[in-house]
């Protein structure tokens, strides 16, 4: 039997990563999950899209769904520092064995086919999820699309229970397109027919291509600041505290809490509650107090430790970046970026956005990404423009870049490491911070 180690070189030797170009489809990984017996079609799903904010509603939701069934299965990407966090049940992480064993597995039946219809990477972890938690007898799963959603390996689920679509904004264009009108008739292609919908904070040119597609499936449409919403919002550096309405169930909970920090989390707090009930209309007022104050998600605006005082959080895009900047400005200090990003990122929007804040930045290289990283000589020529070129320090290797940038802050700066969610995980790593549930496991 394959070791964890043999497994996962396998299945990432299968090649795709997250990307599902057009040309490609869904053929392969339907072909071979209908001739399985298609797993995913006797589980209960939510599926969740957007470009940000659709992790973080994930984990919202599961805490408040534990508290309705046995057991809530939990599919995400990318991991942070472990390829087990994609796949959990109650928070608990799918064992290295397990993982090997369903891997082991799988190959065994990929040798039978030819090498055009092998499932690649990212359609693998996907089937594995489907088997894991149907063997598991989960209640329901909260399956979080990898890329897009009309051809992401996720939408191969016949149906769901409520589709959700959190924000959309400029990312994978030269994949999705290159207007936001195009990228959210990609993020459309979740929805099923007359199942119900929810929205996030989408307006204009991305909100049309949604509500056409829903009109046309006959899908109930739930739309953040029309049907349900957030008021009396306070945000602080280590919490935020709101009332959630509802028109659409006629409820109202006061005083609700979360501690992921940021404006951009009251919202995907509120898409959550609103999703759990449409999957149960009576769930209670405790269990969204409870569920949504205990939701954990690391590497998104994580303060791992005040003194010297470090946050990180995996912005990788302009709206992901607008949001750190948002709620990094709370803290009053001048911030220090250790800054780096992925070759399929934009990197000069990115880089634009973060120096009308910085007061210095760190360039660094993203971790074992070979294949995709920056060189940070390139970054450094995206910053430029907009940045005080005597303000910027390369330090290549990400180890020797965190311990520099630690030994460098002074106490009226706090260090933002930011720019990959791979960057965030690395700088966990170093500082042996391995918990990636909050209480469950």
């Amino acid at each position: 039997m394959l070791n964890y180690s043999d497994a996962l070189d396998y299945v990432f030797s299968l090649g795709g990563g997250i990307f599902q170009p057009a040309k490609f489809g869904l053929e392969k990984i339907r072909k071979f999950l209908q001739d399985i017996g298609n797993p995913q079609n006797q589980l209960r799903f939510v599926h969740i899209t957007g470009t940000k904010g659709k992790g973080s509603t994930a984990i919202f939701l599961s805490y408040i769904l534990k508290s309705l069934y046995e057991r809530v299965g939990v599919y995400t990407s990318p991991s942070l520092i472990n390829v087990s966090e994609r796949i959990s049940i109650n928070g608990e992480l799918i064992s290295p064995l397990d993982f090997a064993y369903y891997t082991e597995k799988i190959k065994v039946l990929y040798t039978h086919l030819p090498p055009s219809d092998i499932p690649t990477a990212f359609e693998t972890f996907t089937i594995i999820a489907f088997l894991y938690f149907l063997d598991r007898h989960i209640d329901i799963a909260i399956l979080e699309v990898g890329l897009g959603g009309r051809l992401d390996a996720t939408n191969v689920i016949g149906n769901s229970a409520v589709s959700v679509i959190t924000e959309i904004s400029y990312d994978h264009q030269k994949i999705l397109g290159e207007t936001l009108s195009k990228i959210a008739y990609e993020k459309a292609g979740i929805i099923k027919p007359n199942t119900p919908v929810v929205v996030g904070d989408v307006s204009g040119e991305a909100f049309e291509p949604i509500e056409k597609v829903s009109k046309e499936v006959g899908a109930p449409l739930f739309v953040f600041n029309k049907d349900f919403g957030s008021i009396n919002v306070k945000v602080y550096k280590d919490f935020s505290v709101f009332d959630f309405v509802s028109r659409v169930s006629g409820r109202r909970i006061n005083g609700i809490r979360i501690k992921l920090r940021g404006l951009h989390q009251v919202i995907n707090a509120s898409v959550a509650i609103q999703t759990a009930l449409l999957v149960d209309p009576n769930i209670g007022d405790d269990a969204i107090y409870e569920g949504t104050l205990n939701s954990f998600w690391p590497g998104r605006a994580e303060l791992i430790s005040r003194d010297p005082l470090i946050l990180l959080d995996g912005a990788h895009n302009d709206a992901s970046a607008r949001a750190l900047i948002e709620f990094v400005n709370l803290f009053g200090r001048d911030v220090v970026f250790l800054f780096s990003m992925l070759g399929d990122k934009n990197l000069s929007e990115v880089s634009k956005i973060l120096s009308g804040t910085a007061s210095r930045f760190i360039i660094t290289e993203v971790p074992f990404s070979f294949s995709r990283r920056l060189n940070a000589f390139k970054i450094y020529e995206a910053l430029l423009p907009f940045f005080n070129q005597d303000k910027i320090k390369i330090v290549k290797n990400p180890r020797e870049a965190f311990y520099y940038a630690c030994n460098s802050l002074t106490s009226h700066e706090i260090l933002c490491v930011t720019g990959s969610l791979y960057l965030a995980g690395f700088v966990r790593e170093l500082n042996k911070i391995f918990t990636f549930s909050n209480g469950l496991i």
